[in-house]
């Protein structure tokens, strides 16, 4: 028993390292210097304002692709609102590890499944890299993150319904 949901743990749960990037040099900084960790607030407030935060309390288990916060805010800016729908495809039920997503049926609590494809010796679910290295010494995106009732995984970008895969339809693993 970890004493800690799914919801629980999103809330504070440290995200990839960023680093400043050449914006850094105007403000005095060192490119790979640590800015800070791009966390998961706004998926977590996104849960609660649409209800879903409290299927993320239940018993499960579930397995969650958690978008980061500039994920969210790149897609609430480009695409539209971070709704339900979003939400619910987010989240898988059965716990599935980072190592056996490549080989479970990823159908969501939307009712469409995630594309499952392997690249560029890297994993995808939809168009979002699963387990991506951050730049420098800092800490990437956290996976095979342990709770009560399933495992989360972050993502760099939202999974949306609607996914259609180059080559492929939706829901289907591309090899």
């Amino acid at each position: 028993m970890l004493d800690a949901s799914i919801y629980d743990t999103i809330g504070s749960l440290e995200g990839p390292g960023q680093v400043w990037g050449a914006e850094g040099i105007a403000v005095g900084k060192e490119e790979a210097e640590l800015k800070g960790y791009d966390n998961f607030s706004l998926f977590h407030a996104r849960l609660a304002s649409t209800g879903v935060a409290a299927t993320l309390q239940g018993p499960g288990p579930f397995t969650v692709f958690a978008p980061t916060d500039t994920a969210i805010e790149s897609h609430e800016t480009m695409v539209g609102p971070f709704d339900a729908a979003c939400a619910n495809y987010c989240i898988v039920p059965g716990q599935i590890s980072c190592g056996g997503v490549a080989t479970q049926p990823l159908t969501t609590l939307q009712g469409q499944a995630i594309t499952y494809s392997r690249k560029f010796r890297k994993d995808f679910v939809d168009d979002a890299i699963l387990a991506e290295a951050t730049f420098g010494a800092f800490s990437n995106f956290p996976v095979d993150v342990a709770c009560d009732n399933g495992v989360i995984h972050s993502i760099g970008m939202v999974i949306a319904p609607g996914y259609g895969a180059v080559g492929g339809g939706t829901g289907q693993t591309q090899l």
